[in-house]
């Protein structure tokens, strides 16, 4: 008996030890995950997308006119004058006396006539702006570092009474670079925090609390090593929002893990004396949950890989890493520092072997027994509730505006707003119409599409500076300017309907022989719609596939599957819906950013089976030994604690994200948590409980229960 306890205690510390060892190992030989964070090469976009081509064309007949635009924005309350326009133009021209600014092409308005500067001043002459283009090569941390070093250099130049503000593709691009550089470690240690505080209000055990910690921390440690040893080896690119989601997702699930082995671990221990023999039987009965909520999680993500859109597409080994390592974690790892600790684990409230096991009824008891008594006036209100949430999916609308995600005092928001108010929003971005032909332009030619062009009701104007015509004269570019909003879909579908018109429209101007092409932030945002759209089904399509398999593989039945996967849909549906309706409220929010309803199935339907999965493998155990009503009370009783504290915890982690600097994060965090917390209070104990005992026998055909 005496070597069996010692052998035990040895494979567990055996297991400690293996990733003690692989996390060292990873820490001295592989970098850090935010080490190698980068931007998506063509905007995330294939390389055959319509901007994406047409940018590459542009490339090929203007090879000089390339670069990333960044707009230095001067105002002040009264009226600039010419002088102090002068000046502004000095300070950033000065700086091409400093060789670190080679590559920064400036325009010489210093040299230029005060009429000619004026076409740079708004009308109210408050505002003045001035464009500087940028290497297009640069990205990431380079293109931030570079943007800095500008700010830098003129910002000491001008008068403390004029407001500088920097912004442009360019300056948004830097402010979103710098605002995750800190944002990282305060969102590990809130996570840290949020789950060390309620672990100890909630069990009021030290150990329990330090145990999931340590665990979370383990794990972390290794993922975060292993994303960044794979990532320097250019195997997939990772992006700064997806290592944010991944920190709370792993500590969040490796927290449900523990608590869903402590629950069980606390029955085992009253009825065997021998800690280790207590640790096998309980995970002989949570193996299966845990096999399958990890790999639920695996396949949810892996669907990501599937999708034409980069920043979708890189999610997925991300996450698969991630899920991959909680999932061996919570099967080796996390039983180990339960065991090697034992009974001690649970101090001061210590359970002892032959303690009586029969609890007095909980609060999850006396709910299992109303729900199974009265399913239908439970299902049907509830079915009505989601669905009208659901509904409300029908008014949802999709912003592309990055920028209106940042903080209100960031530099770049408060000079895109700015030339917003004293010039027009259309110019913030404008995009480049290019015209290639195998002969050569006319003027006159050129005049006619123009024209036609401007017709259109969303195009503002078309406009060129000095000579449009390419050296070999075989390519024409033009500025467009779009009405509004230039991150508007009003503004995508102009792109669109001219790209669909361009054959007429050439062939109006007697143009037959040449090609139309629109680049700029625009159009690369309409080709983003459509392959967001694309994805998006793609994802759902293929996740509702495979977990429903991997339910049907769980629960060895058919039917449990349908009404499993169904429940988890109308959760997801009513989320959003009823999310969007609470933004629409009480944030005044015209639209969601459009990655925040694909990234929100994913998770919300990986981790709402979870739960499912907890409950359905309990009711499965209960009934080798009772009738089925019987069962379905006792596992809704059994689980209750350890799935509703496991969710308070999850949807308050998730709200960590709050304290992120991007918007979309916040309203991210905000839907994952009202998503868990329904899952946890009302599709999980409610919902699918009335369900099973209405379907009763039929539950899990073709399983014959009795």
């Amino acid at each position: 008996m005496q070597k069996g306890k010692l052998r035990g205690r040895r494979l567990w510390w055996f297991s400690i030890g293996i990733w003690l060892i692989i996390t060292i190992l990873s820490s001295v030989f592989a970098p850090g995950s935010n080490e190698n964070v980068i931007a998506n090469k063509d905007f995330g976009l294939p390389s055959d997308s319509p901007s994406i081509v047409a940018g590459y064309e542009l490339e090929k007949h203007f090879p000089n006119d390339g670069g990333i635009l960044l707009f230095g924005v001067f105002h002040k309350d009264g009226e600039l004058s010419d002088e102090e326009i002068l000046s502004f133009a000095l300070a950033i021209e000065s700086m091409k006396e400093d060789k670190a600014f080679d590559e920064v092409d400036v325009i010489p308005l210093s040299k230029l006539q005060a009429e000619q500067r004026a076409s740079f001043l708004s009308e109210n002459k408050k505002t003045f702006f001035i464009p500087l283009t940028l290497p297009e090569t640069l990205e990431g941390k380079d293109l931030n570092k570079l943007v800095q070093s500008i700010k830098e250099s003129v910002g000491g130049k001008i008068d403390d009474a004029i407001e500088l503000s920097w912004t442009g593709p360019a300056g948004i691009a830097s402010d979103a670079v710098e605002l995750f550089s800190q944002a990282d470690i305060v969102l590990l240690l809130s996570t840290v925090g949020l789950i060390l505080v309620l672990l100890l209000i909630i069990y009021r055990s030290p150990l329990l609390t330090l145990i999931p910690l340590v665990g979370a921390g383990i794990v972390y440690a290794v993922v975060d090593r292993l994303i960044g040893f794979t990532t320097a080896q250019g195997w997939f690119g990772v992006d700064s929002q997806a290592l944010s989601i991944m920190t709370i997702l792993l500590f969040a699930v490796v927290t449900d893990y523990s608590l869903l082995i402590f629950s069980r671990y606390r029955e085992e221990l009253k009825m065997h004396e021998d800690a280790n023999v207590a640790m096998r039987e309980t995970m002989r009965h949570v193996k299966e949950p845990i096999f399958f909520s990890g790999s639920t999680i695996l396949l949810g993500v892996a669907t990501l890989f599937f999708a034409l859109y980069e920043p979708y597409r890189n999610f997925a080994p991300v996450f698969a890493i991630a899920a991959g390592a909680m999932l061996i974690a919570g099967l080796t790892l996390l039983p180990a520092l339960f065991a090697v600790i034992g009974r001690k684990a649970f101090w001061p409230l210590i359970p002892k072997y032959g303690e009586e096991t029969v609890e007095k009824k909980t609060i999850w008891g006396k709910v299992a027994a109303v729900v199974t008594k009265r399913p239908w006036q439970f299902m049907v209100p509830i079915l009505l509730l989601l669905a009208l949430g659901a509904w409300n999916m029908t008014n949802m609308k999709e912003s592309y505006d990055l920028i209106a995600s940042f903080p209100e005092d960031l530099s770049s928001r408060e000079g895109y707003e700015r030339l917003g108010e004293d010039f027009s929003k259309g110019s913030l971005a404008p995009g480049t119409l290019l015209f290639v032909t195998e002969s050569e332009f006319g003027m006159e030619e050129m005049r006619t599409v123009i024209e036609r062009i401007e017709e259109y009701p969303s195009i503002a104007s078309v406009t060129t500076q000095g000579n449009p015509i390419s050296e070999d004269g075989k390519a024409a570019k033009f500025s467009i300017t779009f009405e509004g909003n230039p991150y508007d879909e009003e503004a995508f579908d102009a792109v669109l309907k001219l790209r669909e018109d361009s054959e007429k429209i050439l062939k109006y101007a007697n143009l037959s022989d040449t090609s139309m092409y629109i680049s700029g932030e625009t159009a690369v945002n309409a080709d983003v719609r459509d392959i967001n759209d694309r994805d998006t089904w793609i994802v759902i399509i293929l996740m509702t596939v495979l977990i429903t398999i991997m339910l049907g593989l769980q629960t060895r039945s058919i039917v449990a599957p349908l009404y499993m996967i169904g429940s988890i849909l109308l959760s997801f549906a009513a989320t959003l819906g009823l999310s969007y309706y609470l933004f629409e409220v009480f944030l005044n929010l015209e639209g969601i950013n459009y990655r925040i309803p694909l990234y929100a199935f994913v998770f919300l339907v990986a981790l709402g089976v979870d739960y499912s999965i907890m409950l359905i493998a309990r009711i499965r155990e209960e009934l080798k030994a009772m009738p089925f009503d019987e069962a379905v009370r006792k596992g809704v009783e059994r689980t209750g604690g350890v799935i509703s504290s496991a969710g308070l915890i999850l949807a308050a982690t998730f709200l960590v994200l709050a304290t992120m600097p991007i918007y979309e994060l916040k309203l991210f965090g905000f839907i994952m948590a009202l998503g868990i917390l329904i899952d946890t209070f009302i599709v999980r104990p409610l919902l699918i409980p009335a369900v099973l005992v209405l379907l009763g026998k039929w539950s899990f055909w073709p399983k014959k229960i009795r």
